[in-house]
């Protein structure tokens, strides 16, 4: 009776080893790919966010929105809502929500209803996302103004 058989667990142990190494070299190079085209998902959410603004701007129809991760992943991490009874403006800054990234914007809406205004708010309404809070805007425009003058 041999020791080292040349057939059984040790030629299977050998096999798995090496389909393993080929999986593990499969999903680097998948994972080469969506590292590719991240730059393009990136420029897409911009893009959606971009269109999305506009139409905000102008009170178009909400007939599309972007969800909370891209908004993220592009960099808008404010969402500015107003409350259409007293007319104030928040920013909610969307890191710090806990919500699914794949869930809309507008999901929030229910949420986001004013606190002075309660307990009968009205829904708000979103005015845009954005890469600054409403703080960082006044200070922003603060300073042009002393800077200006």
């Amino acid at each position: 009776m041999a020791l080292f058989p040349l057939e059984g667990p040790v030629w299977q142990w050998a096999s798995t080893r090496k389909l393993k190494a080929e999986q593990k070299a499969k999903a680097n190079a998948e994972a080469a790919n969506r590292r590719a085209t991240d730059a393009q998902m990136l420029e897409d959410a911009e893009r959606l966010i971009a269109a999305w603004n506009e139409r905000q701007t102008i009170c178009a129809p909400m007939i599309f929105s972007p969800t909370i991760g891209a908004a993220i992943a592009a960099g808008y991490w404010f969402l500015w809502v107003r409350c259409p009874a007293c007319r104030t403006i928040n920013a909610i800054d969307l890191r710090t929500l806990d919500r699914h990234n794949d869930a809309a914007v507008t999901s929030l809406i229910p949420a986001l209803s004013c606190w002075s205004c309660r307990p009968n708010a009205p829904f708000a309404e979103l005015v845009r996302l954005s890469r600054t809070s409403i703080a960082d805007e006044m200070r922003e425009e603060h300073r042009r103004r002393v800077f200006e003058e």
